[in-house]
């Protein structure tokens, strides 16, 4: 029985050593995983733009479109679908019957008129199709959005014809679009003293010197 008691001693004085080092190895270890997840996480705090995924857009995205199928879901800013495009594999597109936003592999395609429009960045597109011959379709951006609202769409040039830009208004941002001309102001708008004062206009797109269309002004003038 002394004999046992003295060898699991030995035993014991043999293995604790061992043990020991195992246990602090095995600590070490479990203390450097947790600097490194609240490494992570303490990044994840100090700069959410990284933390987050990339193929969503977020308010951290500096280049991101939402879209919206009505004017009630833009209004509460409810999208049905969005993109950040920071990411190399992020592509978007509005080519001519729809708008497609690429997530890698993935391609989500949305026909003309299936939406009311969409936001990049901090630009608002609004669809509109006149549904005439001549008529103007296909993606308008705001570039007045209150008072009297102005848009502005760019058509590329063909064989025939020269690049240029359109210009349209509507009474609200849900209104039917109008080409911008005299012609159509008059129809619209009936104080004589507003349609004489845009008539003197140079250019119903004459802006100030801060690049605010002057017709705006006197919109505002005389029915704001």
């Amino acid at each position: 029985m002394k004999f046992y008691h003295q060898h699991s001693a030995r035993v014991r004085d043999l293995c604790l050593p061992q043990i020991r080092k195992e246990l602090e190895e095995a600590g070490e270890k479990i203390l450097t995983y947790k600097i490194m997840l609240l490494t992570i996480l303490l990044m994840a705090f100090l700069n959410p733009a990284k933390a987050e995924s990339q193929t969503r857009a977020s308010k951290y995205c500096m280049d991101n479109v939402k879209l919206y199928r009505s004017y009630s879901e833009y209004s509460e800013g409810k999208f049905i679908d969005s993109i950040c495009l920071s990411g190399k594999k992020h592509k978007f597109s509005v080519y001519y019957n729809k708008l497609t936003l690429k997530h890698g592999q993935q391609k989500q395609k949305y026909p003309h008129g299936s939406l009311w429009g969409y936001e990049r960045g901090k630009d608002v597109f609004r669809y509109f199709n006149k549904g005439t011959t001549f008529g103007t379709y296909g993606y308008h951006k705001i570039i007045v959005s209150s008072g009297l609202i102005i848009y502005s769409k760019y058509e590329r040039g063909g064989y025939r014809y020269a690049s240029r830009t359109y210009y349209f208004y509507s009474k609200d941002i849900n209104a039917p679009l109008e080409r911008l001309s005299v012609k159509n102001l008059e129809k619209d708008f009936s104080n004589p003293w507003f349609i004489k004062e845009v008539k003197a206009l140079k250019s119903l797109t004459e802006s100030d010197n801060d690049g605010n269309l002057l017709i705006s002004a006197i919109y505002n003038k005389y029915y704001q």
